[in-house]
């Protein structure tokens, strides 16, 4: 569906998502992590679209480098990434420290709905 380039000498991989909830929807700027179960955002943004993280939803279990942390689930409206848009994607509220310089991270909650080819040495994000 679409091809993306990427700086191979990046330390990471930073992706252009749009977030959409009962209020609306907003951009963010996340940090593609296979490594991570749940796509990340942070409150603000949680907030921001129409949900209450503290009173509506499940927590969860978040394993950092930095220890054990718990971040609320909430399933939002859509996701939209490299130029697909997930509908129901689950995301965890979960505010990273600002030195990451990004939103949060777009992990396997969205992630495990496509097929993504990595071509590092070209910089190149294949999606289909």
């Amino acid at each position: 569906m679409g091809k993306f380039k990427f700086s191979p000498n990046s330390p990471s991989i930073i992706i252009n998502c749009i977030v959409e909830g009962p209020l609306g929807q907003i951009g963010a700027s996340l940090i593609l992590d296979t490594g991570a179960t749940y796509t990340h955002l942070p409150w603000r943004i949680i907030e921001a679209i129409g949900y209450d993280p503290i009173l509506e939803y499940e927590r969860v279990k978040i394993i950092t480098g930095s220890g054990v942390e718990y971040g609320s689930k909430v399933v939002v409206k859509s996701l939209k990434a490299m130029g697909i848009k997930i509908e129901n994607v689950e995301i965890v509220c979960h505010d990273l420290p600002p030195e990451a310089r990004v939103d949060g991270l777009l992990g396997l909650s969205f992630l495990h709905h496509l097929n993504i080819n990595l071509n590092f040495k070209k910089g190149i994000i294949e999606v289909n």
